[in-house]
């Protein structure tokens, strides 16, 4: 797991930031393919080339891996109430996540960070921050930690799930 700040420009943000704001939401979203657990929201992104190729491309950069293949991109959103269920994201060795907070600001007290299993008693977590993702194997047990009751928006993580990572 790695994480990285200052991962876009700010031109770069300032898109993502009014992207994400489009009228795309879909309610209903989950954590497993049988959608069992607490629903929350997502947005599709892969038929957008501003995220699929324009921020795939910085992607590779920022984690030096110019061979990673993208799987799929889309985004999630989560409210008071709204909690992950821990899941994988891929069952291949060379399956990784690029998890990116897309919130314009984020205060510790609201909580939302996201959670790592990677067994046998090892834990980590990840606060979302401005400009902030983290990277992780896809076989890593992860979720969304719920917001707090004094965060009244929509925390929101863009995952880019890619294929050929090497760790």
């Amino acid at each position: 797991m790695e994480i990285f700040d200052h991962v876009f420009g700010e031109t770069d943000l300032e898109i993502i930031f009014d992207k994400v704001k489009q009228p795309k939401w879909r309610y209903g979203h989950g954590s497993h393919t049988d959608n069992s657990g607490i629903p929350f929201w997502i947005m599709e992104l892969d038929d957008d080339p501003f995220f699929y190729d324009y921020c795939l491309n910085i992607i590779r950069d920022v984690v030096k891996q110019p061979g990673l293949c993208l799987e799929h991109v889309y985004a999630n959103g989560h409210v008071f109430g709204d909690k992950g269920m821990p899941h994988v994201d891929s069952h291949h060795d060379d399956g990784a996540t690029f998890l990116f907070y897309a919130n314009p600001k984020w205060n510790r007290l609201w909580g939302g960070q996201t959670s790592f299993d990677f067994g046998q008693g090892r834990h980590a977590s990840s606060m979302p921050a401005r400009n902030r993702a983290v990277y992780f194997p896809g076989k890593v047990t992860h979720y969304a930690e719920e917001v707090s009751r004094t965060f009244t928006g929509l925390r929101v993580t863009i995952a880019w799930k890619l294929n050929g990572a090497k760790f």
